[in-house]
């Protein structure tokens, strides 16, 4: 039996809230709307209230915009935009986007984003999942390696040699034993790509080789300090959002 998705929207305009939420009404075995939100700060608190695993989100928004909405909540959903402007298209993917939807909504193209959903798999709030996937298939298979374009070649490298991944604006640097590559996979496509038993969250910007981790002490406000067995000794800290993740493993 699927589990429904949670969901919710935002969404400014009271017209396009009222069609979205009729055409998901036709994907009722699989989408359950929990809440919306007609604001940057209103939807920030029912975000961060509900835990919603699915959020269509507005870019233009009163107060603050869809982009800020992401930074401030506590965890990772998986976010299908919706906007009136071409422009916004690359932001979204850059900024983990699932897709994006222009306004009109089409309900083709939302059929298309949803699929393409199913297709990908994605995450539940790190908090909560304890790393499990929830994907619509049984059959779950992780890169056994990471390319990483260098000058006019790709390396491919093995994940056991990495020790993070780091969000750096919209690039992503992937720390090796022995270098670093900026690659411009965003972080949330490159979690879901890599084996989450061998690797963990640790903070919104930041995933770490567990294998690599030396020790683990408390550290201020709640969060935890990460040392690896590197040669550089790297020291990482855990923000408060994802320290369960470690304490559980």
């Amino acid at each position: 039996m699927r589990t429904l998705i949670p969901t919710v929207i935002v969404e400014d305009e009271e017209p396009s809230r009222n069609r979205l939420r009729r055409l998901l009404g036709k994907w009722g075995a699989e989408i359950e709307i929990i809440g919306e939100a007609a604001d940057g700060p209103e939807a920030i608190k029912i975000i961060s209230d509900l835990r919603p695993e699915l959020i269509f989100l507005d870019i233009e928004l009163p107060g603050v915009d869809g982009l800020t909405v992401l930074e401030k909540i506590p965890y990772q959903p998986a976010v299908i935009f919706t906007t009136a402007y071409h422009k916004y298209a690359l932001d979204a993917f850059k900024a983990i986007a699932i897709d994006y939807l222009l306004k009109p909504i089409e309900e083709e193209l939302l059929k298309k984003a949803l699929v393409k959903l199913k297709k990908v798999g994605y995450r539940q709030a790190p908090i909560a999942d304890k790393l499990n996937f929830l994907t619509f298939s049984s059959q779950v298979s992780f890169h056994n390696k990471i390319p990483c374009k260098v000058g006019d070649r790709i390396d491919l490298i093995d994940p056991e040699k990495i020790l993070i991944f780091q969000a750096d604006n919209k690039y992503t640097v992937v720390k090796t034993i022995d270098r670093e590559y900026v690659i411009d996979t965003p972080l949330f496509e490159i979690e879901r790509k890599i084996n989450p038993t061998m690797f963990v969250r640790i903070h919104r910007s930041t995933i770490v080789n567990i294998e690599w981790i030396a020790d683990i002490h408390k550290w201020l406000d709640g969060r935890l300090k990460i040392h690896l067995r590197d040669a550089n000794k790297t020291e990482l800290i855990a923000s408060r959002s994802y320290t369960s993740k470690l304490i559980d493993w």
